[in-house]
């Protein structure tokens, strides 16, 4: 796919969830064990793809499909970068691994997006030819009972988290209440696993605010999706 020309027609029987992974998910034999990694990424950096890495090695996954939102319940649209960016970023950024594909399923859709909406269309799409593993920050899992239709997402999924230290209201929550956010994942009907990464102490937000400064990101965002951010002048401080 070009990114640049990311609203492209795609002419298929099915509606198109991953170009890389349909045509292998509808041969399947036995489940496609499928991770799942939503967010705005803005801009994709090393963390997010590490994270991604060590689930597809450590849970034996066949794929990770980067989702980037399209309206998220939680950001003002204004605050964030435009879909056709955010797209573009992801697809340089993963373009030479085989074993990642990135979805417009969310950018496509009208109104907020939700993960429960999102899966429902994973499964209609592919049905019982996918295994489904959603990969969250420990952050989402302190918030994840709250979700639209948790239980319903639970039922769907395999909970897979990354390890971070997160703030919730005065109170650090980092590696050492692993086992308080299991039980809270429990509560909800979710299975959780720990994904056995590295603490990768970046944010997106932290890079753009170095971008707008003219700091260097360099190692920190893909050479590829840092071209792209220069040849698009994103993130530059106005005025």
């Amino acid at each position: 796919m070009n990114p640049n020309n990311w609203e492209e027609p795609l002419q298929h029987a099915h509606p198109v969830i991953s170009q890389r992974f349909d045509p292998l998910i509808d041969a399947a034999v036995t489940p496609f064990r499928l991770g799942v990694f939503g967010g705005t990424f803005d801009p994709v950096h090393i963390g997010h793809l590490h994270i991604a890495e060590r689930a597809r090695e450590q849970f034996a996954l066949d794929g990770i499909l980067f989702i980037p939102s399209g309206i998220p319940p939680w950001k003002d649209r204004s605050e964030v970068s435009s879909a056709k960016d955010r797209h573009a970023m992801l697809l340089v950024a993963v373009a030479g691994n085989q074993q990642f594909d990135v979805s417009r399923l969310e950018m496509q859709r009208e109104g907020v997006s939700y993960t429960i909406d999102t899966l429902r269309a994973i499964k209609q799409r592919y049905e019982d030819r996918v295994e489904l593993f959603l990969i969250v920050g420990a952050d989402v899992v302190a918030d994840i009972n709250s979700w639209k239709e948790a239980k319903e997402v639970a039922a769907l999924v395999t909970l897979i988290c990354a390890r971070r230290e997160i703030v919730k209201g005065s109170e650090t929550v980092g590696v050492n209440k692993e086992e308080e956010l299991i039980q809270l994942a429990a509560d909800g009907g979710f299975t959780l696993c720990w994904i056995d990464s590295a603490l990768v102490g970046i944010s997106s937000s932290e890079l753009r605010q170095w971008i707008a400064e003219g700091r260097s990101v360099h190692y920190l965002i893909p050479d590829a999706t840092c071209s792209y951010i220069r040849e698009q002048g994103l993130y530059q401080r106005q005025g």
